[in-house]
């Protein structure tokens, strides 16, 4: 037992021996991998780090190390192709865009040129920046996104300071969201860019205007109309009055038009614009003394449409009978003045003078084929059927008159077909587009007559020719007091 007992403790000092041996062998292996798992990602940070740079540093020397092997040269290539792929993206967009633009396909010009910036964020292209940020400004401007047009108009006048058309749409942005003062301080500045652009003037101008700020806009008014012809004039006014009037500014829109007016009396368009106006601001008498004023000038179905609608609604039609009856005065050769009277009397009950009218404006050189219809229908209803059918005869010849046909400048033969080659006398591309009014009243030669003519030239001419041959040669007659003294 005892021996027993020493061989147990031998063998527990011999197995604490081993396990102390393992220890000390073990621990400085097992120390290194626990401090290599603390440090591990501090040091594949900076491996990657060092790949890094190393790869920038061989991209940036490639070319000077590159040979020019084959391999080499489409390596250089596909690298190359792979960092601008973002620019040749962003580029094509723009073009897009800015052609969609240019044929009103605006939704599509909106999703391409944001995809564009969207392509191009580290603005490599900068003058494409610019360019589609003032496009989509205007774009958020015609639908009445102030807002967003404004940031537009902003960044692009960050990218390039001295742009004017950048610092003239903010004015104007502003000047639309009641911002009068950082209005008028981005229209000097476009001004200060370009003394001479007369769309801005015009756009402070009307920021001075609403302002109230009556001297200084008289002044900008004074330098606009300096030197500039009254064609140019009345276009700059009709182009802002029109864009007024998209935007639903009408108080400015009517101003314009009115100023336009003051240069160009005669233009039918502008009374047109300027009565639709005050009717849109519920002044239905001002909108028909100014179509009326556009009918004392010349007559325009548009602008007697807008009269007669108006009167149907009136209260008092008598006041429009009035100035209609003015302007017929004005010009009693033309019978659609006639015509739109009479049914401006129907609607009073005047029937006698209503018949009077129509029968004046039926006797004029061409009757209006509304006219002689509605003259027909009133002697028929009177039991009148011989001047009712001829009322309805005028109308026919009339309608017929105005028939669109093509003639032949030549010999005049008229074809309700346009032809290359004239059947008649043989010329080729002379038909042209009239009236059938206009080639009846032409005189026409016969083509035979025409052909005799042309022979009897040619025999004179023939004539003339051997008698002069036969003629002797005049000398040149001297006279005395000619003679050198």
């Amino acid at each position: 037992m005892e021996n027993t007992g020493l061989i147990g403790d031998i063998l527990a000092l011999l197995g604490v021996f081993f396990l102390g041996f393992v220890a000390g062998v073990l621990f400085a292996p097992v120390q290194r991998l626990l401090a290599g798992v603390v440090r591990g990602p501090k040091v594949l940070v900076k491996g990657a780090q060092a790949v890094s740079t190393r790869l920038l540093e061989a991209l940036s020397s490639a070319e000077d190390r590159i040979d020019n092997s084959r391999v080499s040269q489409s390596l250089t290539n596909a690298v190359t192709g792979v960092l601008t792929i973002g620019l040749r993206q962003a580029e094509a967009a723009f073009r897009e865009g800015r052609e969609a633009f240019d044929r009103g396909d605006y939704g599509t010009a909106r999703r391409r040129l944001s995809l564009a910036l969207l392509w191009d964020q580290r603005v490599e292209l900068a003058p494409m920046h610019i360019s589609a940020h003032l496009k989509l400004g205007m774009l958020d401007e015609n639908k009445g996104d102030f807002a967003e047009a404004k940031k537009h108009y902003q960044r692009a006048a960050q990218l390039d300071p001295n742009n004017t058309e950048a610092a003239a749409r903010l004015g104007i942005v502003h000047f639309r969201l009641k911002e009068n003062g950082a209005a008028l301080f981005q229209l000097q500045r476009a001004l200060e860019l370009d003394p001479s652009n007369l769309d801005t003037h015009y756009s402070l101008y009307t920021v001075y205007r609403q302002a109230g700020m009556e001297k200084e806009a008289l002044e900008q008014l004074r330098i606009i109309k300096a030197g500039e012809s009254a064609d140019k004039l009345v276009e700059l006014f009709a182009q802002h009055g029109a864009e007024h009037f998209r935007l639903e500014a009408y108080v400015e829109a009517a101003a314009d038009y009115e100023l336009a007016l003051q240069l160009m009396p005669q233009s039918l368009p502008l009374y047109l614009a300027l009565g639709d106006l005050y009717y849109l601001m519920k002044q239905p008498r001002t909108a028909v003394e100014t179509w009326c004023r556009g009918l004392w000038e010349g007559y325009s179905e548009a602008l007697a449409e807008r009269v007669q609608t108006v009167a149907n609604e009136a209260d008092n039609v008598w006041e429009i009978i009035t100035l209609v009856r003015d302007c017929t005065e004005r010009h009693p050769q033309d019978g659609r003045y006639g015509l739109l009277l009479s049914r401006l009397l129907h609607l009073v009950g005047a029937e006698e003078e209503r018949v009077a009218r129509l029968e004046a404006a039926a006797r004029v050189s061409a009757p209006p084929v509304a006219a002689l219809m509605e003259l027909g229908e009133l002697y028929a209803q009177a039991g009148d059927a011989e001047r009712a059918s001829q009322c309805y005869r005028n109308g026919l010849m009339a309608v017929r008159g105005q028939q669109e046909v093509f003639c032949c400048r030549v010999c005049g033969n008229v074809s309700s077909e346009n032809q290359q080659r004239c059947f008649r006398c043989g010329n080729w591309q002379t038909f042209e587009s009239r009236v059938r009014a206009g080639c009846e009243k032409r005189s026409t030669v016969p083509l035979d007559l025409l052909e005799r003519a042309s022979n009897v030239r040619h025999r004179l001419g023939s004539t003339w020719s051997r008698i002069r041959g036969l003629l002797p040669s005049a000398a040149p007659h001297s006279r005395e007091e000619d003679k050198p003294v």
